[in-house]
C-alpha cells in the first residue's frame, strides 16, 4: 500500500496519522488473503485452517500466521505480542496484537477478529 499511495494524488498532507491509517489498512489487507489465493506471493496470507479439530490447535496456528506475515509484509512495525482474547463464543477467535512503530516507537494496540476478519486499532 505505502508504494501504491506514492502514486495517488492526496487530498491532505501526509503525516502520522495517514501513516497509521496506511499501516493498518495494510495489515487488514495481509491479514485478510488466505494463502495461495490473490498474489503471487506464496507466502502471503493466512492458510487454511480445517486441518485443525481443535480451537486451541487454530488459535496457536493462526497466530503462528499472523507474526510471520506481520514481520515479512510490514516493515513499518516490530511485533511485540499477540495473545487470544479470551471468550465464551466457540467459533469466536480473537487476538491482541502489540505492535511497535519502527520509526517513533510509538506503540499499537490491536484487535483481530477472526470471526469478521477485521483488525482494528485499540486506544489505550
Amino acid at each position: 500500500m505505502a508504494l501504491f499511495n506514492k502514486f495517488v494524488a492526496r487530498r491532505s498532507q501526509p503525516g502520522p496519522s495517514s501513516e497509521l491509517h496506511d499501516i493498518v489498512s495494510n495489515l487488514n489487507s495481509i491479514l485478510n488473503i488466505r494463502k495461495g489465493y490473490g498474489s503471487f506471493l506464496r507466502d502471503l496470507g493466512i492458510r487454511d485452517m480445517n486441518e485443525y479439530c481443535s480451537r486451541q490447535h487454530i488459535a496457536d496456528a493462526i497466530m503462528e500466521e499472523v507474526r510471520r506475515n506481520i514481520a515479512s509484509y510490514e516493515p513499518r512495525v516490530q511485533l511485540r505480542s499477540i495473545v487470544q482474547v479470551e471468550d465464551d463464543n466457540p467459533l469466536h477467535i480473537s487476538f491482541r496484537i502489540e505492535c511497535t512503530l519502527r520509526e517513533s516507537s510509538r506503540a499499537l494496540h490491536m484487535v483481530f477478529d477472526s470471526l469478521v476478519n477485521t483488525l482494528q486499532l485499540r486506544e489505550g
